[in-house]
């Protein structure tokens, strides 16, 4: 089925002219929607927040991009070693600017480290109570006209 293109969006995807039938155009896998899904999984967006990044429904997102999906928890630390890698390679090479900057980024990168190290660690949320043993709590809580007496021995 031959698409035919009328230029392009406001985001630069392509915009394709109506035809006739029912339904969307079968979404195809480009280079460019798989680099816009991996930056989103490295800033931390949801595989629902990705699939609207690109435009198209979380399925189609798991069926073309299954891959990036498969990568999505380790994007954000994948994004900075690349990130670093390059900087590297510019300072190897002489780059003043980017020795610097690859400094900063490093000392930045040991500075979060080290306040999550510091960070407390979660506490554990209180298992929760089912309904009669809700139900039983707030039974035995019950004061004024309804209170159950006290037990035998126990009288003021």
């Amino acid at each position: 089925m031959a698409q035919e293109f009328s230029g392009t969006d406001l985001f630069g995807d392509p915009i394709v002219t109506r035809q006739e039938g029912r339904g969307r155009p079968e979404h195809e896998w480009s280079l460019e929607s798989s680099n816009k899904v991996l930056l989103a999984f490295a800033r931390g967006l949801s595989v629902k927040q990705a699939a609207t990044a690109i435009g198209v429904s979380v399925p189609t997102l798991r069926k073309h991009y299954f891959s990036e999906v498969a990568k999505r928890d380790a994007a954000q630390l994948r994004m900075e070693m690349t990130q670093l890698a390059r900087l590297n390679a510019q300072a190897a090479e002489g780059n003043v600017a980017a020795e610097k900057e690859l400094l900063k980024q490093l000392d930045k990168m040991r500075q979060r480290d080290q306040v999550r190290a510091m960070a407390p660690a979660p506490t554990a949320k209180p298992e929760k109570m089912g309904k009669k043993e809700a139900a039983t709590q707030a039974a035995g809580q019950v004061r004024g006209l309804y209170e159950p007496p006290p037990p035998p021995g126990q009288m003021n």
